[in-house]
Parts: structure tokens; C-alpha cells; sequence
């Protein structure tokens, strides 16, 4: 199946990594980071702003596509903790004030291109897809800025039909930056 969809959420190949990963400094990505993007960078010209900025990096890597699963309270602060066990798994800590209140092991795995991949649900199907539903796949990638934020990247594809004569296609990527916190 991931044969047939391999170049369905494709990343842009002219897009600079500003600080390829490899295996010495990939613990770079270790640490406490803000939950609101601090930077947002469409892509393609496809992506609205507006759409995406309510997203944080918990929603979108929660990866539910009809029912929201997490309730973030808006008196409350929100943060995540990355701690990279190897290189093909990493650890995302949900913080709420301070306080871990979920924890996730992710798989990924370190790419030439110098970013670090999350193998997070990547395609997923909504309802029966062609029939009355749809495939949704996203794929998202890990790096630091220059100015030591995390890069995330994600690049995004679904489509969807009713009795495969209504369908319709939509890609859109996006770039986000999450500040470290103490």
C-alpha cells in the first residue's frame, strides 16, 4: 500500500534544509520546546495561514482526522519535551504547566536530506474511502533553524469521493518553528 502512495505528500526538493541532521548531532533535537509555532511558512501558495494557525505541534501530531482526542484549555500552558532514544524512535512528552500528562514513542528514522522523518499513522483512511470517504496521508520531518528552533515540516494530501463519481484532491505543506524553553 505505501508503494501506491509514494509520491502522494511529497516535500518540495528545493526547499533548504538551513541545518542538516546526521548522526552526531542528532540529540540537537532533544528538549523542551514551546507548543505554538513561533514562525509559519506556507510552502505552496495552496496553504492559508489562517486555516492553520489554531494548530500546535500536539494536534498535529495526534493525527485523529475526526474527532479531536485532545482538549487543550486555553488557561493553562502547554509545552512538549523531545528526547531522541535512537535513531529510530523518539519520545514526545505532553506538558501541561509543567506536568507530563501523556507521553508518546514515535518511530522515525534519519534521511540523507538531513531530516529526521516521524512514521506517525502516515496514511489513514476516513470512513470507506471512494465510496463514501477518504485516504489521508501526511508526512512530517524534523530539523533546527539556524537560530536553534525545530523546523517542522509536514506536507499533506487526501482525497476524497462518494461512489468514486464526486471526488476532489487537495495538497497543501506547511512549515512551522517552535521556540526551546528553559
Amino acid at each position: 500500500m505505501n508503494i501506491i502512495f509514494q509520491s502522494c505528500a511529497s516535500f518540495d526538493k528545493e526547499l533548504i534544509n538551513p541545518k542538516p541532521l546526521n548522526k552526531k548531532n542528532l540529540n540537537d533535537l532533544n528538549g523542551k520546546y514551546g507548543v505554538v509555532h513561533t514562525k509559519f511558512d506556507s510552502i505552496t501558495k495552496q496553504s492559508n495561514r489562517q486555516i492553520w494557525q489554531w494548530n500546535n505541534f500536539l494536534t498535529e501530531i495526534d493525527r485523529k482526522l475526526i474527532k479531536d482526542t485532545l482538549k487543550i484549555d486555553s488557561l493553562k500552558t502547554y509545552a512538549f519535551d523531545l528526547n531522541l532514544i535512537s535513531q529510530k524512535k523518539i519520545k514526545v512528552k505532553y506538558l501541561e504547566n509543567g506536568e507530563v500528562f501523556r507521553e508518546r514513542i514515535i518511530k522515525c528514522k534519519l534521511k540523507k536530506d538531513g531530516y529526521l522523518y516521524l512514521k506517525n499513522k502516515n496514511i489513514q483512511f476516513m470512513l470507506v474511502p471512494i465510496i463514501a470517504g477518504a485516504i489521508d496521508i501526511k508526512r512530517i520531518r524534523l530539523t533546527k533553524s539556524n537560530d536553534g528552533n525545530l523546523i517542522f515540516d509536514v506536507s499533506n494530501f487526501r482525497y476524497g469521493a462518494a461512489l468514486v463519481v464526486i471526488g476532489d484532491a487537495k495538497t497543501w505543506k506547511y512549515r512551522q518553528e517552535y521556540s526551546q524553553v528553559k
